[in-house]
């Protein structure tokens, strides 16, 4: 029997039973030990931010538990041995890789079987740190494990990067031959996902151990590094005058320790290589729940009428229902717009907007207040959700069944099955106007926000920003025809030290983003857009808008854009047209010669049976011209955060579109009322593309007639 499995039997006959163990960051950000992976999880909705140093490597990382069988993880990798370019004049730093990984759970743990997980590592970059992995992980309590601790022992093959000791020959030799080689360097101009590749070449083995300490913030790590690190250098190194090997490994061995100063805060410190120290920093965040507890009005209790209360009249009815408006506005965040009567109906039509992002809250609540005012003979609430002038959806409660339910007279019926959504319905002329809203056209709204701009990745600096504060006037002709103009104020950037304004890549296409930087660099005072749009619904199932002026930073133009969405449907389409102009950097209102016409069919797909996802398809033509397809998919936690993930393919090959061989990136959504106690509807978005292109890129338009009918079958918000 050898070493290795001496230990093993004797962890197995010490285990006595499994125990709940906190997953740490790798330095690479992902879950794992020092430099090797593990085949363990967070829970889902976790946000990792991680950096880890030495004197070779910097690394920076993103790490998110998309389901509780897929992690991915986003790097940058500061290169300390190699220089961005030799050229000081035009960037003076060191080289900067960036990094996709993925981890998918084949096999969960058990009392007897063990967690394993199949990985990529750099699966879309340069392939300088890419490989593969196949891991197995299994925890071991060690007696007691108040007073012992436990053991977390992980095994595992890896190719590629993680293989280059080359312990053991690759398996898959047996399965083709194709498996047999590796290519050493990247194809293309990077960015392309080298399936051919993956699991090829020379494996080793790595192994390592994970020990809980009975002291719970402490854990101590120890593995065997699959990595001999002889090959560090690219094929053709940018400084040719470094001669000497970048990184050299003493030892197979690293070993460390983690200390979590919080629950959402450890720090790591381990010798690597024999000759290295390491220093690793991870900050987490859940994204599933909500960390705030939210302080709203309590729900209006409904208190039944006496058998001597009259229905009001006249003047009393107007006051009334001006009182269900003013408690509407305070206790909910609903703005009522109009009353009908008709019958034994009352259809109240309210902007499609509250405090609250739960739909089926903001009804419950408003319907609580209308209970107490509304006359016995009605028999039926229609709310009727309007935005921009467009009536979006109606639920219609049962005003018996509601009133019995918060009487306690159903016993455990929830209030949600008194009301049945449906598709909108705008105003009857049959019925009776009981109260409108005096509503004075044209109404002004003025608002002030922060903007975060931001360019990662680019030769002279890692990060360049702008934080500008921005303030938006719109004035409402009518609810559906809309001005708006927002300016940008500068507060500090750091697009001064930008030296060249276009990359030294020549490229066929036009420079419709990559001159970006130009529109930040000088000027304090700028116009971010200035337009006019009108939004309207067709029909029962059709949406529709159009939009004139300078619609975003780079481009000005006319467009229209039509949505049908069928209530309550998995299934959405729309088309958007655009001739648009580019717009000058020097200017506030100058255009560029450049026009194009650009627009796109797009499909969207929100599984019944999954409704955190959302799929969208746009087909059609971009602003350089190019023809092709953009794919989105976004995911929505418990929380309401949403993450997202687009890729756009086009006619356009790899070399002409340059490094990155496609467009591409993720981006995040979060409700503010996550920072908050009151509920909010409002949102924060970040955006990370590692490559900014001329293909593949789409037009900013100031209308999304999806988000605008969200209503129909939540996403944004909730049900």
């Amino acid at each position: 029997m050898s070493g290795l499995s001496k230990i093993a039997l004797a962890l197995i006959t010490l285990s006595a039973s499994l125990t709940a163990h906190a997953q740490r960051q790798s330095d690479y950000g992902g879950v794992g030990l020092m430099q090797m992976p593990t085949a363990r999880m967070q829970p889902q909705g976790t946000l990792s931010l991680t950096y880890a140093d030495n004197d070779a490597f910097r690394r920076m990382s993103v790490n998110l538990q998309v389901f509780p069988w897929l992690e991915a993880t986003a790097r940058y990798t500061d290169i300390r041995y190699e220089k961005y370019s030799l050229d000081p004049n035009f960037s003076s730093q060191s080289l900067k890789d960036k990094g996709v990984d993925l981890k998918l759970r084949l096999l969960q743990e058990t009392q007897w079987r063990p967690e394993v997980a199949l990985g990529w590592r750099d699966m879309g970059g340069t392939g300088l740190f890419a490989g593969e992995y196949l891991v197995a992980s299994k925890q071991f309590a060690l007696g007691d494990h108040n007073n012992w601790g436990h053991l977390d022992i992980t095994g595992g093959i890896g190719w590629g990067y993680l293989a280059q000791r080359g312990n053991i020959n690759n398996p898959l030799c047996h399965v083709a031959d194709r498996f047999c080689q590796r290519t050493d360097t990247t194809k293309g101009t990077g960015g392309q996902f080298e399936i051919d590749d993956w699991f090829s070449g020379q494996t080793a083995v790595f192994v390592g151990m994970d020990y809980q300490t009975p002291h719970a913030p402490l854990s101590i790590q120890l593995e065997y590094d699959g990595n001999d690190y002889k090959n560090e250098r690219f094929k053709n190194p940018i400084d040719s005058t470094l001669t000497e090997p970048p990184v050299k490994a003493d030892s197979p061995w690293n070993w460390g320790a983690k200390y979590a100063v919080s629950e959402n805060l450890t720090l790591g410190l381990s010798y690597q290589r024999g000759n290295t120290l390491m220093f690793n920093i991870s900050v987490k965040a859940d994204l599933s729940h909500n960390p705030m507890p939210q302080q709203s009005p309590k729900p209006r209790a409904y208190h039944a009428p006496d058998n001597n209360h009259q229905p009001a009249t006249g003047t009393n009815k107007v006051n009334e229902l001006s009182v269900l408006s003013e408690r509407l506005q305070n206790e909910v965040g609903v703005e009522l717009n109009a009353v009908q009567h008709n019958q034994h109906r009352l259809t109240l039509f309210h902007n499609d907007h509250s405090d609250f992002r739960s739909h089926q809250a903001r009804i419950e609540r408003s319907t609580r207040i209308l209970a107490n005012i509304a006359p016995n003979d009605i028999k039926s609430y229609e709310w009727v959700s309007v935005n921009h002038g467009m009536a979006v959806r109606t639920d219609t409660v049962n005003a018996d069944e509601f009133k019995a339910t918060l009487l306690g007279e159903r016993f455990n019926q929830p209030l949600s099955r008194t009301v049945k959504s449906h598709s909108s319905s705008d105003a009857t002329e049959q019925g009776e106007w009981l109260w409108r809203k005096k509503q004075a056209f044209p109404s002004w709204d003025v608002d002030v926000a922060p903007r975060l701009k931001q360019s990662i990745g680019s030769a002279e600096k890692l990060y360049f920003y702008q934080l500008s504060v921005n303030p938006a006037l719109t004035f409402n002709l009518t609810p559906r025809w809309q001005f708006k103009s927002e300016w940008g104020i500068n507060i500090v950037n750091n697009y001064d030290e930008f030296n060249y304004f276009v990359d030294a890549y020549e490229s066929d296409l036009p420079r419709v983003r990559t001159e970006v930087r130009k529109y930040y660099d000088e000027q304090d005072i700028w116009m971010e857009r200035l337009y006019s749009r009108y939004t309207a619904k067709l029909t029962q199932n059709w949406y529709g808008a159009a939009y004139a002026g300078y619609l975003e930073r780079m481009f000005a133009g006319v467009g229209v854009s039509i949505l049908n969405r069928d209530f309550a449907s998995d299934f959405a389409w729309g088309v958007d047209i655009n001739r648009v102009q580019q717009r000058s950097p020097d200017s506030a209102f100058g255009l560029a010669d450049y026009r194009v016409w650009t627009g796109h069919i797009t499909g969207y797909y929100q599984p019944s049976r999954f409704p955190n996802e959302l799929f969208k398809l746009a087909v059609g033509r971009f602003l350089a011209g190019d023809e092709g397809a953009q794919l989105s998919y976004e995911h929505k936690f418990d929380s309401g955060t949403i993450v997202g993930a687009y890729a756009a393919v086009t006619n356009v090959s790899s070399q002409e579109y340059g490094e990155g061989s496609f467009t591409k990136g993720v981006y995040i959504s979060i409700p503010f009322d996550l920072f908050s106690v009151k509920p909010s509807q409002s949102r924060a978005a970040v955006s990370w593309q590692p490559i900014t292109r001329d293909g593949g890129q789409m037009l900013g338009r100031p209308v999304s007639l999806y988000g605008m009918t969200d209503s129909r079958n939540p996403f944004y918000n909730e049900q």
